[in-house]
């Protein structure tokens, strides 16, 4: 009965004392100043050995603070939870009478490593969260009141509280000590780099942290970049690649995870990442939640004081270019109104674009260029690339076509059309490495573009007037009758050109060829402007060559050429007619006629017809294009000279026109098939060679041909006739309709 008595006033004492404790400990504002009352208040009142507080940190059991000669808890207590008793952490234990373990428990290993004969434990939990334990031991053997267990589970409960609170006091305090930081050290109008350095500063002081640094989001690069200054030492990359399709954790270690020598908290405004904080310590450190919670209130303020700069810097940059832009605006103007070549306009436009710039015609002939400094290098690998790119560039209406912007090596540069109305005027290139076209380069590139319009459109205004006047002037000058000779003669000064020396008139023209179903006007249009790209190779390979147009033919006025050279010339200019035309879509054909030598100024108008007689005979005897000159034409030269066209007429249609009709009406043409027998020389082999025909075939199409014409092939000055009457239809370039 004594021994019961004994043992409830003992447990009353235990309960008075931990009731005691507990109304102490909530008193306290730090977890140290809470632990070590605990410490000190059962090492005192149950004068033990041991008094320790061991604290759950990620599944590991971490002595804390502790009280006790001797010992070595901090290490043999290190323990792994789940090497432990399963209730270490939920009931009061005690040993050694507390012997029903199934396997073997490092914490009594542990116990029985420091000699402790007597001990027990005391659960720290709050809210089904298991905090640690509280170890009491005793190196002799003391009985224990076991009927105290449930006193001291719920005195841990107690504790636990107590502990959560002291934390959560410690956080406060932190976040006031932030506030305080960051209202004396954070300023409206700070710079990014001086907050930067503010924030890494404060978060490798308060984590203790061995280094920190931080990134920023690279949008348009999509990759997050080093952005100076750091603390410490650090040892990421300066920028990393990112896909936004996947997590921040992918390229970060331990984002807002604790427990680990390295951890990363994400920059957020408004949900959106705008870049991170990386701390790290020495690898056998770890950062604790206390250390995650006071960077992620640091980082979530200053997240937005950067978001802020940044926006700052981006509008104040804006604003800057805007006012630049103003400058180059009026600087253009007055250039533009003065009359400054297209190289000083070009040389603004690239100041203003701060980029370097070449500019091209619609046909891609470079008109003017400027490249800073240090672009000099990339002029020729961005012409280069253009030329490689032609067909896909000429066929811009209005967006841009960007030219290396996704090769790993070579320059991002792009090509803009410039246009004017429906029309496109030419082109400007522009080299834009590491650069993404925003509001204010796009606004600013919109101007470019119309300056170079209102250039282009000037210069073609000028131009179309030249050859209107141009064009006026070769209508007089191939007149039969010429009025004023005086006019044309002082015309023809004021274009630098002597119009008394001695010239030579060649008219061409060009047939598009399997466009029957195109529009007239596109054919049209197609046929203008592939003259003017002729115009411009034909005045580079002689400047001194007059080239306009008349009616539908097109005109070349060429200083007379000595005889050893002529040939030579006509073939190199045909050449390089025909190597242009063959680059485009459309296939082309080339007629070329070159009329005779011009005396005097009423030479000029025979030159000229000749000239084109000449074009019409090649047209039809040179199926495949071709030149010639009316010196060769032979009996040709005969014909033209009848001035009578309305015979010449009557007698193709006589002797041609029921091979013409019957050709028009049916498959066969015998048209064709008498007029090669009779360039053959009525030989069957040779003409139904050319004809791709068997010569049974030709042989039936003659004795077709017969029936229809009723004449003797034999008879050779049938043949005469016929070919006379072949040769005219080609000088005088009949329509087969009117003869049928």
């Amino acid at each position: 009965m004594d021994l019961n008595v004994k043992q409830e006033k003992l447990k009353q004492k235990i309960n008075t004392h931990l009731r005691s404790i507990t109304r102490q400990l909530i008193k306290f504002d730090t977890l140290e100043e809470t632990l070590n009352y605990l410490l000190e208040s059962f090492y005192k009142e149950f004068t033990c050995d041991l008094v320790g507080v061991i604290l759950k940190e990620d599944n590991k059991l971490i002595p804390r603070v502790w009280i006790g000669e001797e010992f070595t808890i901090e290490k043999t207590l290190r323990l792994d939870v789940e090497d432990c008793s399963a209730n270490l952490l939920e009931d009061a234990l005690w040993g050694p009478n507390d012997q029903q373990e199934t396997f073997p428990c490092s914490f009594r290993k542990a116990m029985e490593k420091e000699e402790i004969l007597t001990w027990f434990t005391v659960p720290l939990n709050h809210n089904k969260k298991q905090i640690g334990l509280c170890v009491i031991g005793f190196r002799d053997f003391i009985p224990l009141v076991i009927e105290a267990e449930k006193i001291f589970v719920e005195f841990g409960h107690d504790v636990a509280v107590a502990i959560d609170l002291a934390k959560e006091k410690e956080k406060q305090k932190r976040k006031i000590k932030g506030i305080e930081w960051i209202r004396e050290n954070i300023y409206p109008g700070s710079t990014i780099e001086d907050l930067i350095e503010k924030i890494v500063e404060r978060a490798g002081k308060g984590t203790q942290a061995k280094g920190a640094m931080v990134y920023l989001f690279d949008e348009p690069n999509s990759c997050f970049s080093f952005h100076p200054p750091f603390y410490g030492s650090v040892t990421l990359s300066e920028n990393i690649s990112v896909d936004t399709n996947f997590p921040i954790d992918n390229y970060f270690p331990a984002v807002e995870i604790p427990g680990c020598n390295e951890l990363t908290v994400p920059l957020s405004v408004n949900l959106k990442t705008i870049g991170v904080l990386y701390v790290c310590k020495n690898e056998n450190e770890q950062f604790s939640d206390d250390d995650l919670e006071f960077l992620k209130f640091v980082s979530a303020f200053v997240s937005m004081q950067i978001e802020n700069a940044r926006l700052y810097e981006l509008e104040f940059e804006s604003k800057k270019r805007m006012e630049r832009l103003m400058e180059h605006h009026q600087e253009l103007v007055k250039k533009t109104v003065q009359g400054e070549d297209l190289n000083d306009i070009s040389k603004t436009i690239s100041s203003m674009l701060e980029s370097s710039i070449l500019l091209y015609d619609r046909f891609l002939k470079p008109m003017s260029s400027y490249f800073k400094y240090e672009d000099k290098n990339l002029q020729s690998i961005i012409e280069k690339k253009v030329i490689e790119q032609k067909q896909r560039i000429t066929q811009l209406n209005s967006r841009e076509f960007w030219l290396n912007r996704y090769e790993d090596r070579g320059v991002p540069c792009a090509v803009w059309p410039i246009t004017g109305g429906r029309d496109t005027l030419g082109y400007l290139v522009i080299s834009l490495p590491n650069r993404t076209i925003d509001r204010v380069l796009r606004l600013t590139l919109d101007y470019a573009l119309n300056v170079y319009a209102i250039e282009f459109i000037k210069q073609k205004s000028v131009l179309d007037a030249k050859e209107q006047v141009k064009e006026s002037f070769i209508n007089q000058l191939f007149s039969k009758k010429i009025d004023d000779k005086e006019k044309l003669i002082q015309y023809a000064t004021l274009i630098n050109w002597d119009v008394l020396e001695p010239h030579q008139i060649a008219t061409m023209s060009l047939e598009i060829n399997g466009q029957e179903e195109t529009n007239v006007v596109v054919l049209e249009s197609y046929r203008t402007w592939l003259w003017d790209q002729i115009k411009t190779s034909l005045s580079l390979y002689d400047s001194s060559i007059i080239l306009t147009r008349k009616d539908n033919e097109f005109i070349l006025i060429v200083k007379t050429i000595g005889d050893k050279g002529k040939l030579d010339y006509w073939q190199k200019l045909h050449q390089r007619m025909l190597t242009l035309v063959t680059k485009e879509r459309m296939k082309t054909t080339i007629y070329l006629g070159i009329g005779g030598k011009t005396a005097k100024l009423e030479d000029y108008y025979y030159c000229y017809v000749q000239s084109v007689k000449t074009k019409n005979v090649v047209s039809h005897r040179y199926l495949q294009g071709g030149f010639s000159f009316y010196d060769d034409l032979g009996s040709y030269t005969i014909l033209n000279n009848t001035s009578d066209q309305l015979a010449a007429e009557l007698f193709v249609k006589k002797h041609l026109g029921p091979l013409l009709k019957y050709s028009m009406n049916n498959s066969v043409n015998l048209f064709e098939t008498l007029q090669v027998y009779l360039n053959n020389n009525g030989s069957l082999s040779n003409a139904s060679k050319q004809l791709f025909i068997h010569r049974s075939t030709l042989e039936y199409r003659l004795e077709r041909v017969l029936e229809l014409i009723q004449i003797d092939l034999d008879d050779a000055e049938m043949r005469f006739e016929l070919m006379m009457a072949y040769k005219l239809y080609s000088l005088f370039n009949f329509n087969s309709n009117q003869l049928i």
